[in-house]
């Protein structure tokens, strides 16, 4: 299903990618994320998300602005911060996008996820951080994703909303 297409007063759990194509204004998916996105800011939607996806994005987004800032390859850069970590005192887009992603009012799941997250991954054939996601999603009777992965067609039980 089309991203944009959801309807109103849905729960969705909001993937990463989602945040990062609207951040990195992506030429394909970076304008339907941003749409999708000022949807849950509006109301329109109800978007959750969880700490583990969000740190995720947090991770993304400081390596590619100290990538871009010091002019090197992304893989570079965790070894560069180990060295000089005041590197991290340079960035700016870092904070502002998570200030942003913090003002869309969306609500951030908890609960613990061990051992689910090992089933799901085994029943689905999924890698480590997107059974978490599902996990969490079930655990919290969430069954809407926006997710450009298709790995989660394999899913039954999801409904997925891709850009």
């Amino acid at each position: 299903m089309k991203l944009l297409e959801i309807s109103k007063d849905k729960r969705i759990f909001i993937d990463a990618n989602i945040f990062l194509y609207s951040a990195f204004e992506h030429p394909t998916f970076g304008n339907t994320c941003k749409k999708f996105l000022q949807r849950i800011e509006s109301n329109e939607v109800k978007g959750f998300t969880s700490d583990f996806v969000l740190n995720e994005v947090f991770h993304k987004l400081m390596i590619a602005e100290v990538a871009d800032k010091q002019g090197t390859s992304s893989r570079k850069i965790p070894a560069m911060i180990k060295r000089e970590p005041e590197i991290i005192k340079e960035l700016d887009i870092v904070w502002k996008e998570m200030e942003l992603i913090e003002s869309f009012g969306l609500t951030l799941l908890e609960g613990s996820i061990f051992p689910d997250f090992i089933e799901v991954s085994k029943k689905h054939q999924l890698m480590a951080t997107d059974a978490a996601h599902l996990a969490i999603m079930r655990n919290n009777g969430i069954r809407n994703l926006a997710s450009n992965d298709g790995d989660f067609r394999r899913v039954p039980w999801i409904k997925l909303w891709m850009p």
